[in-house]
């Protein structure tokens, strides 16, 4: 078959005024319909065919696209195109292409056209066998947020991205024109003067040996891996289609640090920028207590910090769970610093990115489940995926999976067969063949029954049409449930989200909607929100309705629909020293985690702090602008808010010996600001914060030497981590009493140790109970009782909590 290169095609697309007619064969695929939307927008004519219609094609054909339904000779000949594009789906006798090669039409692969496209602009890959598309997303998001207007390719739709696929500055022009776009343009070595301020993103595919096609200025490669065996001979053939890659990305080659393969392949190209968890990596990450999210379709929020070679770049939070999206996105947020972007800003930007559509998607959420549909068809993405939404629930992880062609299941079964010991319950469908033909001997009951030899419980679903009924059935009260797979399983997926959503009582989703309404899309409004995963005990169950504003104005509004509704509201800030019954909160949780309530200025030897500020941010902040007095808030777990309301402190020190001034909002939505001599402050409560909200503080230090803030923390840090347990808790569990501290009464008192089902006393600091994976908030309860009884009986002591404890019990 004919293969243009990508400088031909180029030739042939600016041949003919004022457009070209563009053929696609397959255009209702995921890269098939990027390309048309491409085209479209440079202003040329586009046709093409597919088997069935999609939501793709129907946008493709309003946007002026003439698309049949099934192939033909008669409409490629009748449509006269300059240029045929298939794709790789698409099998060497299809009538069409045929007819095509007879016709002698100029033909190109898929991979060549958009490499025409991509090389008329500075390009940036993204390149790897897992996570590709969330991470061009999240690159070509970031870039459209720093206000820089990129093109993009991408190989799912990005629901804010609005499409798949955009060519940005269509005004580009060809060299051989002898036209020049603009004074600022650039020779590029193919052909075409290049706009230096324009950036194009694409998704760079390796599955047919077609990512040797892309010259890019700048590469992320995420890892590299045995996979397509269909296409390459064996894993050698993978690392050199790589290898030659990498020698042709002109700029920044960033790579994952913590791929061995990658490392071997990569580490030693002078232009080679590394990313990892690994302690070696030029940007190393660290990853924190997961936080809280900021957007409505966000489930999540992951919080991490970066490091460049010893330098604290940030927090940085993600709408994605599971380290390898950590990972992932730690690799853009490097690219974009090393594109001179401030960290900050990019900060910002990949805080609000919510997803690709199939990549950890969540289709239903209530006070019962959460169902997902992922894309993951490899056994390494299988257990990156079940481990980050095992990590989501105490419950249990249900999946229901369809295994991706009858070559990868062959190839892939030994690795297949343990990547799901994390489900705790598994549904198996049979093979989603694509457009392989069937291969004896390998099929779904083969594959349920390698799992099954593992020693893990499986069922094999021959009809995918059953697999919903049959899920159901098994789901009990607190179930995450998994739908995943490349192929036709997010059909199922998608129909018992309806189902479900059918179950959902209506005068909720009616408050739901109402709420929603009133407020701007970045406000995240949320119902039957799991509150397990927002407080450090880890326990606890759900709240009617979950809201994070996006602005003063917004929360204000907030208050007062719920004094229209007659809802109770309640403020959550980053659930430490806080206790939620498993009953979950009725009304309306308020928690100030948007990034307008989070923000940290320096003036001088004062921090101007928002509410939802994180206390270790703004120690260090105080450190790195030479700031002493505040180091003691490093090792305290909460944001601002619940300092404030709660006079949090640590090693000796309260919140409110370095207030200044205080800034918060009443119940009917007036600001106030109030110096700290007019507040009323105690032992662990502020008065003041029962009936109004804060917004922020100025916190006020002393100028001292970087080294001697910087050894002071190191001492708090020191104590904390000898003196304090690791795993989950609140904090402190009870006041001190005034005769000795309440941990040195529960240790005298033998207790250390003492458990009630999965909460226990720890035995590092007998002033903490600590939490297990099942635990409950009644285990927590029930423990606070029996050390309450003890002192009681045995001392007299009458022992106070300091932990608050809000909810209904169950």
């Amino acid at each position: 078959m004919i293969r243009l290169t990508a400088e031909e095609v180029n030739a042939i697309l600016h041949r003919a005024e004022p457009a070209v007619t563009v053929y696609l064969v397959g255009i209702g695929g995921s890269g098939m319909n990027g390309l048309a939307n491409l085209l479209l927008d440079l202003g040329h004519q586009v046709v093409g065919s597919d088997l069935v219609e999609n939501d793709e094609t129907r946008n493709l054909r309003s946007r002026g696209a003439k698309i049949f339904v099934g192939h033909s000779a008669a409409q490629i000949l009748g449509a006269q195109p300059s240029l045929v594009v298939y794709s790789s789906a698409i099998p060497k006798d299809n009538v069409e292409l045929e007819a095509a090669l007879q016709r002698q039409m100029p033909i190109a692969r898929r991979a060549v056209m958009l490499a025409a496209l991509f090389h008329r602009q500075r390009g940036i890959c993204v390149a790897g066998m897992h996570g590709k598309t969330t991470t061009a997303g999240m690159l070509a998001f970031a870039l459209e947020q720093l206000k820089v207007q990129p093109s993009y390719a991408i190989g799912a739709l990005v629901p804010q991205l609005g499409r798949p696929a955009h060519f940005g500055g269509a005004d580009q022009l060809p060299v051989e024109s002898g036209l020049v776009a603009n004074e600022s343009a650039t020779r590029h070595g193919h052909g075409y003067e290049v706009r230096p301020e324009r950036w194009f993103v694409i998704e760079a595919d390796e599955s047919d040996g077609t990512l040797r096609e892309f010259h890019p200025e700048h590469a992320i490669v995420l890892n590299v891996d045995e996979e397509h065996l269909d296409y390459f001979a064996n894993f050698e053939a993978i690392c050199g289609e790589f290898q030659q890659f990498a020698e042709q990305t002109r700029g920044q080659l960033v790579f994952c640090a913590d791929d061995p393969q990658l490392v071997t392949l990569l580490a030693r190209r002078p232009n080679a920028v590394s990313v990892g968890f690994n302690p070696l990596a030029m940007y190393r990450i660290e990853p924190k207590i997961p936080a809280t999210p900021r957007g409505k379709a966000a489930s999540v929020l992951t919080a991490f910090e970066l490091w460049h070679e010893g330098e604290r770049l940030g927090e940085f939070t993600l709408h994605l769970a599971g380290e390898k999206n950590v990972s992932n996105a730690a690799c853009v947020i490097a690219l974009l610093i090393e594109m001179g972007f401030p960290a900050e800003e990019i900060a910002d930007a990949i805080g609000a990115f919510k997803g690709a559509l199939r990549r950890q998607q969540e289709l239903f959420s209530d006070e019962n489940f959460r169902l997902f549909d992922d894309y993951g068809h490899h056994p390494r993405e299988v257990q990156a995926t079940l481990r980050a939404l095992k990590s989501l629930t105490t419950g249990r992880l249900l999946v229901a999976f369809q295994p991706h062609r009858y070559t990868r299941t062959r190839h892939l079964l030994r690795q297949f067969s343990t990547s799901f010991a994390m489900a705790d319950r598994l549904w198996i469908a049979e093979v989603y063949a694509a457009n392989e033909p069937e291969i004896p001997g390998v099929n779904g009951m083969a594959f349920a029954d390698a799992v099954r030899a593992t020693g893990q419980a499986v069922e094999f679903v021959p009809v995918l049409a059953d697999l919903p009924a049959l899920v159901r059935n098994a789901m009990q009260p607190g179930d995450v449930v998994l739908f995943l797979g490349a192929g036709d399983i997010t059909h199922a997926a998608h129909l018992m989200a309806r189902r479900l959503r059918d179950e959902t009582p209506p005068s909720q989703k009616q408050t739901l909607a109402d709420l929603a309404a009133r407020l701007s899309p970045n406000t995240t409004v949320r119902a039957n929100e799991q509150l397990a995963k927002r407080t450090t005990l880890r326990v606890g169950g759900k709240a009617d309705f979950y809201v994070e504003p996006a602005s003063e104005a917004e929360l204000s509004e907030i208050l007062k629909f719920s004094r229209e509704r007659a809802l109770p509201f309640m403020l959550l800030g980053r659930g430490s020293n806080l206790l939620i019954r498993d009953g979950g909160i009725r009304g309306v949780v308020i928690s100030l985690g948007h990034a307008c309530f989070s923000e940290v200025q320096v003036q001088g030897e004062r921090l101007r702090c928002g509410a939802g500020a994180r206390l270790k941010a703004a120690a260090n902040e105080a450190k790195k602008h030479g700031i002493a007095g505040l180091e003691f808030l490093e090792g305290i777990p909460g944001s601002v808010g619940g300092a404030l309301r709660m006079n949090a402190g640590a090693m000796g020190s309260w919140t409110f010996d370095v207030i200044e001034s205080v800034r918060f909002m009443d119940y009917e939505g007036q600001i106030h600001i109030k110096p700290v001599s007019q507040l009323d402050v105690a032992y662990r409560s502020c008065p003041t914060f029962q009936s109004n909200i804060a917004l922020g503080a100025v916190l006020k230090g002393r100028m001292a030497s970087r080294e001697d803030i910087l050894k002071r923390m190191k001492e708090c840090q020191q104590k904390r981590w000898t003196s304090q347990p690791q795993n989950p808790s609140a904090g402190c569990i009870f006041k001190n009493p005034k005769l000795l501290p309440a941990g040195k009464l529960i240790d005298e008192l033998g207790l250390k140790g003492r458990r009630v089902g999965c909460a226990m006393v720890s035995d590092v600091h007998a002033n903490f109970i600590v939490t297990e994976p099942g635990a409950k908030a009644w285990d927590v309860l029930q423990l606070i009782e029996v050390v309450k009884q003890r002192a009681r009986e045995a001392r007299g002591i009458e022992l106070e909590t300091e932990v608050e404890i809000v909810g209904e019990d169950v």
